[in-house]
Formats: C-alpha cells, sequence, structure tokens
C-alpha cells in the first residue's frame, strides 16, 4: 500500500543509530529499532535492538528482539534473543527463543520465560542429542549429531 507519494506505508522505518564514537551515559527510549555501534552506559527500551560488532550496552535491554554481536554487560529481558559470533553477554537474561551462534560468548544466568526452572530441557527436532561433556573439568552438556 502507497501513501500516493510512493512512499510504502508498511515499510518499516530505519532503525535509530548510536554510531561508533558516540557514548552515552543513561537511559535510552525508542520508539523504532535501535542499531549500537557506539557505547551506551544505562538501560535501553525498545522492540528491536541490534548491538553491532565494536557496540557495546553497560545496563538492561528491555526489548521484544535482541541480537548481540558486540558486548551487553547486564540483564536482557527479550522475547528474541541472538547471540552472533563474536557476540558477548554477561549477566541474568530472560528470554522466549534464544540462538547462540559458534564463537559466542555467554555468562551469567539464563531463564525461558514461561518455563519450569526444574523441568528438563527437550532435545531439539533436528536429529541432535544432548550428551554430557568427555571434559570432566568443563562437566557442560552439549548438542552432537
Amino acid at each position: 500500500m502507497s501513501t500516493g507519494d510512493g512512499r510504502d506505508i508498511h515499510a518499516r522505518a530505519a532503525p535509530a543509530t548510536i554510531t561508533a564514537g558516540i557514548s552515552i551515559t543513561g537511559d535510552v527510549a525508542c520508539s523504532t529499532d535501535l542499531q549500537i555501534a557506539g557505547r551506551v552506559q544505562g538501560d535501553v527500551r525498545c522492540s528491536t535492538v541490534f548491538v553491532d560488532e565494536g557496540g557495546s550496552v553497560a545496563g538492561g535491554i528491555y526489548a521484544e528482539r535482541v541480537r548481540v554481536s558486540g558486548l551487553v554487560e547486564g540483564t536482557i529481558e527479550a522475547g528474541d534473543l541472538a547471540v552472533e559470533p563474536g557476540g558477548r553477554v554477561s549477566g541474568n537474561v530472560s528470554y522466549a527463543r534464544l540462538k547462540v551462534s559458534a564463537s559466542a560468548v555467554v555468562e551469567g544466568s539464563f531463564k525461558h520465560r514461561g518455563s519450569d526452572a526444574s523441568a528438563p530441557v527437550p532435545a531439539p527436532d533436528t536429529g541432535l542429542k544432548l550428551v554430557d561433556s568427555p571434559d570432566h573439568a568443563n562437566p557442560r552438556r552439549v548438542y552432537v549429531d
């Protein structure tokens, strides 16, 4: 659908951007998506947050969608959280859906929204199975084919 001047009214607005070299101290609230390539010390609230490589947030992120390619030190409350290669998250995280890529680093506590913490995590429907790590000094459980 068009506005009559050629613009699509269903097209998403370009994200607001905190560019590299910009440092913000204080809370940030945004009615559009937010791309962070600079530094934020404070809480961030908006629908979608992209923390780019080289970008960082020291504080909480409260958004429906969060993608981390940089550094987040603090609370994340998200519907969808993706930690991309090279991304680093340190803090308490609450999510509905989670993706952690190879070479991403995650530290802290993670809680699935609405889940029972004592319930076992089911294996994904991808043909993978959950096994104990052979490294007894680092007893993590991992998925393998």
